[in-house]
């Protein structure tokens, strides 16, 4: 009796199986994240400076945006704050978003404590980002250019 289901096993696992040759090739790693063939970089940061201002920007492959705002003293804490898990404060200028893709550009909204403030944007190339800003409480607009900054960048700033 032992020999006969040994022998329906071999049979079942060699008919169910398939040869090296029948295989499917491994499907190919394809980028389903929203920011797929924009060129932005996940390796760093960009900074907008404007004035005495810092506007901090941190993009995730999944499509989350992440915002921190400071002056030129706090710059160097800044990017501390553009983690994935932020659970954002809008008190301080910090905020975590989901964006919105069409075509080339980027557009989102952050909620300070009173109204909106709506950005559209590009990726210019690897290094540059350009948002329109638009204050929904002030009615002002700024067009403004992020720089990238590596966090190689942010390490080598901090061993000083």
């Amino acid at each position: 009796m032992r020999s006969y289901l040994f022998a329906l096993v071999a049979i079942c696992a060699y008919a169910c199986g398939s040869s090296p040759s029948q295989q499917e090739p491994p499907a190919q790693q394809v980028d389903r994240s929203p920011f797929a063939n924009l060129g932005l970089r996940y390796d760093g940061y960009y900074l907008e400076s404007r004035g005495d201002l810092r506007y901090a920007i941190r993009f995730f492959p999944e499509g989350r945006v992440v915002l921190a705002n400071g002056n030129k003293q706090g710059e160097a804490d800044l990017p501390k704050f553009l983690i994935r898990e932020t659970q954002g404060n809008p008190s301080i200028g910090l905020y975590n978003v989901m964006p919105e893709v069409r075509g080339d550009s980027i557009y989102f909204v952050t909620r300070p404590e009173k109204g909106e403030i709506s950005y559209r944007g590009k990726v210019m190339n690897g290094s540059l980002v350009r948002f329109h800003r638009h204050s929904h409480i002030t009615g002002v607009s700024h067009d403004m250019e992020y720089i990238f900054y590596p966090d190689s960048a942010q390490a080598s700033t901090e061993q000083r």
